[in-house]
């Protein structure tokens, strides 16, 4: 059934989804405009949900993510990371709990391996963890939100569907009813391409760890202790020491930054270079969306004194980088 309706949306839309996820849709300037107008929708194809449900879920996944998970167990919503050892993120997320039955958004080619990832801890406590795609779908929609800062909101829902406002202006939808959630959106908005929406997640600076910066960046490098992603005064998980660490013996010296980059062709993944440490990489594009002036509008993960030292891609060294501003603030210690 929703493999149909979603065939149909996408014959509608005359869009396409490539092998790696990739919603592709004509008029890309329309598509900017819309975002540009708040009128934005999309199904984000570029996305899975898993599922952990089970008596122990809470407390299982409490000891593995960088959020507090008891807190929004209930009824909320927190991005949150899982980290190796050594604090390097396999995965970034938003986290979504209902009555103890807990909903991932991440990234779909990293999906499966922190799939398996986590299930090898499992161990004896009742948890399940399940691909949910087959019957639930993720959307992005621009509306009013009951969101007033950076921190994610669940939005209260008298149906099954699970809410969470992440900007101001900004809902993610996820639900096992799309038709009625597209019948909402297709009057009064325009749905939008994975690169358009991509450039909504840019504007906010929200973070995606994806295969191309897996296991690059501690928590606070994509900023997600500034959106209430980490907790610091919950018990142990993996990586919690270098977390702790980073954070209360000495400044975060890489930050992610909202960037504009002009003369070059821009990647994920792609290594940033500084004119002081010649070929030793400083930072690396997390996410990127082509701009209709030939320009691209990027986040980007960077050492901090790095603005000052003629920033440049790797793979173009000709490439002007410009920061641009973000919708939060760094701690003044930063």
């Amino acid at each position: 059934m929703q493999q149909q309706l979603i065939t149909d949306w996408l014959q509608r839309n005359q869009a396409t989804v490539s092998e790696n996820g990739e919603l592709s849709m004509p008029d890309y300037a329309g598509q900017l405009a819309a975002v540009t107008d708040g009128i934005a929708y999309s199904w984000l194809s570029k996305f899975s949900i898993l599922r952990v449900s089970g008596d122990d879920a809470t407390t299982f996944l409490q000891g593995q993510f960088s959020c507090d998970v008891a807190a929004v167990a209930e009824n909320g919503v927190s991005w949150g990371s899982y980290s190796t050892a050594k604090g390097r993120m396999q995965a970034s997320f938003l986290l979504f709990g209902s009555a103890g039955v807990f909903h991932l958004l991440l990234r779909n080619d990293i999906a499966e391996t922190f799939r398996k990832r986590l299930s090898m801890f499992v161990l004896r406590s009742k948890v399940k963890i399940e691909c949910v795609d087959s019957s639930m779908l993720a959307f992005g929609v621009m509306q009013a939100t009951a969101c007033h800062g950076v921190l994610p909101q669940r939005e209260l829902q008298c149906d099954e569907n699970l809410v969470a406002a992440i900007s101001p202006n900004v809902s993610i939808v996820l639900t096992e009813d799309p038709a009625s959630e597209l019948a909402k959106w297709q009057t009064k908005h325009r749905a939008v391409g994975s690169q358009a929406w991509d450039w909504v997640f840019i504007q906010a600076g929200l973070p995606w760890v994806s295969k191309a910066t897996y296991e690059e960046f501690v928590p606070q490098m994509a900023n997600l202790d500034l959106l209430g992603g980490v907790s610091f005064k919950k018990g142990c998980y993996p990586g919690q020491e270098i977390v702790a660490r980073t954070q209360y013996l000495g400044k975060v010296k890489r930050r992610l930054y909202r960037a504009r980059i002009s003369g070059g062709h821009v990647n994920e993944g792609d290594a940033l270079l500084a004119a002081s440490t010649g070929e030793q990489a400083i930072g690396r594009i997390v996410l990127t969306v082509p701009l209709l002036d030939g320009e691209n509008e990027c986040l980007l993960v960077m050492q901090a004194m790095a603005w000052d030292d003629n920033p440049k891609l790797a793979s173009g060294v000709l490439a002007k980088i410009e920061q641009l501003p973000l919708p939060y603030s760094f701690p003044d210690a930063d």
